[in-house]
C-alpha cells in the first residue's frame, strides 16, 4: 500500500496521440503536471494503436506515422498545452506491457486504455481509472457498453468525475471508489469584463463532429433565436475544422489559443452548450469562470457544477425550442442574466485544480482495493 505524501512514480495511460486539444486530455496533462510539481515522478504513455488485434508495425503507412511522430515530437500537446518539464511524455508502438515502464501506481483514462491496465502484471502498479467516458457509454452500440462497463469492475479503483459518472457506474454494477470534481485553470480563464458591461454582446458555444455534442443543435436554437429577437445579436463558436453546415453569420475561431478564447468567453453575454451526453462539459465551466451565463442541456455532467434556475438555466437534451427559449429568457431579461452570469461564476470558483489534485493525491494513497 502506498504511503500518503510520500514521492511515487505514476503513469497514466492516454487512448492516443495529444497533438489536437480535447477536454479529456487537458484534465490529464493537468493533473500531470500538478503532481509532477508536488515531486511525484510523472510518465504520461501516448500510443499509436489502441487495438490488441492489430499488427502496427506490420502495416507500411502506420508504421512511417509512428516512426514521424516519435522523430518530430507531434505526438505531444505543445501546440495547445504547456507539460511541465518535470513530467515525461512517451510514445509507444501500442500498449502492451513491455512498453509501460514499472511503476507504484497505473492509472487507465478511457475505457479502452482500461482494457489494457487489466491485463498488466503488478509490477505496473496499483491499477486506478479516471472515468471520462460517459458520453461514450450512452452512445454506444450493446457490444461495446458490455465491453465499457466490464473496464470498471476487477481489481482496479474507479475515479468519477461528476453525478453522470456515479449513475453510469450504478448502471454498469460497479462501485465508486472517489468522485473528484475536474478543475479550472483559474490563472487562464478569469473574468475580465463585468457581467452587465456592454461589450458582453455575444453569445458562444462549442463545436464537435460527435452527434452527441450537439453542434447542430446549438446552431438551430440560435438560429430561432435570431428569428424571434432579430439578427444584431454577435454569435461565436470554436473547435477544430470549421463545419461546412455553420451559416455565415456565425463567426469561427479553429483551435484558438486559451487567451484568446478567455477574451472570447468575457466578449459573450451567453454562452451555449448543447450535448445529449458530457461526462463534465469543459467549456461550459470554463466560460463562467470568465462570466459568461450558461444556458445548457442538463446533459449529465453539468449538474456538477451547475443548478438549473440558480447558476444556469438548463433544459432536455435535444429539445431545440427550449434552448432557444433560455438563451430569449436571458437576452429579455438582462437583470436575470447578471444573476445567473454571477452566480455561476462564484459557484464555480470551488473548482481549483489545486483542490482536485488534493483529491487525487489522496485517492493514490490509499492502495490496492
Amino acid at each position: 500500500m502506498l504511503k500518503e505524501k510520500c514521492v511515487v512514480k505514476i503513469t497514466f495511460i492516454l487512448p492516443g496521440h495529444g497533438k489536437n486539444p480535447v477536454g479529456g486530455y487537458k484534465v490529464i496533462y493537468e493533473y500531470a503536471n500538478g503532481l509532477a510539481k508536488r515531486g511525484h515522478e510523472v510518465i504520461a504513455i501516448h500510443p499509436a494503436r489502441m487495438r490488441q488485434d492489430e499488427p502496427m508495425l506490420r502495416i507500411p503507412l502506420k508504421a512511417i506515422r509512428y516512426l514521424q511522430r516519435h522523430l518530430d515530437g507531434s505526438f505531444r500537446p505543445d501546440s495547445w498545452f504547456q507539460i511541465d518539464e518535470r513530467v515525461t511524455l512517451l510514445w509507444v508502438p501500442s500498449l502492451y506491457q513491455r512498453h509501460i515502464p514499472n511503476a507504484d501506481v497505473v492509472i487507465a483514462t478511457a475505457w479502452q486504455t482500461a482494457e489494457w491496465v487489466h491485463s498488466y502484471g503488478p509490477e505496473k502498479g496499483i491499477k486506478y481509472y479516471l472515468i471520462h467516458d460517459y458520453e461514450h457509454y450512452m452512445t454506444a452500440d450493446s457490444e461495446t457498453r458490455e465491453r465499457i462497463a466490464a473496464t470498471y469492475n476487477g481489481n482496479i479503483y474507479n475515479i468519477v468525475t461528476s453525478p453522470a459518472g456515479v449513475e453510469m457506474l450504478r448502471i454498469c454494477g460497479a462501485e465508486v471508489d472517489a468522485y473528484i470534481p475536474n478543475g479550472i485553470d483559474f490563472d487562464t480563464f478569469k473574468l475580465k469584463t463585468n457581467f452587465g458591461s456592454e461589450e458582453r454582446r455575444a453569445i458562444g458555444f462549442p463545436s464537435r463532429p460527435e452527434k452527441f455534442k450537439g453542434t447542430r443543435d446549438a446552431v438551430a436554437a440560435l438560429d430561432n433565436m435570431r428569428k424571434k429577437l432579430g439578427d444584431n445579436i454577435t454569435a461565436w463558436s470554436f473547435g477544430g475544422r470549421k463545419p461546412d453546415y455553420f451559416p455565415s453569420w456565425i463567426k469561427y475561431y479553429e483551435r484558438p489559443s486559451d487567451e484568446l478564447l478567455c477574451d472570447l468567453y468575457n466578449s459573450s453575454a451567453i454562452f451555449v452548450t448543447a450535448s445529449h451526453y458530457e461526462g463534465w462539459g469543459l467549456p461550459g465551466a470554463e466560460a463562467m469562470s470568465c462570466g459568461a451565463a450558461l444556458v445548457s442541456t442538463e446533459h449529465g455532467g453539468v449538474r456538477a457544477y451547475a443548478e438549473h434556475g440558480q447558476t444556469a438555466l438548463l433544459s432536455a437534451p435535444k429539445d431545440i425550442d427550449a434552448l432557444a427559449g433560455n438563451i430569449c429568457r436571458l437576452l429579455e431579461n438582462p437583470n436575470l442574466r447578471q444573476n445567473i452570469a454571477q452566480a455561476g461564476y462564484q459557484n464555480i470558483q470551488q473548482f481549483t485544480w489545486e483542490k482536485a489534485t488534493d483529491a487525487l493525491e489522496a485517492a493514490l494513497s490509499r492502495g490496492e482495493k
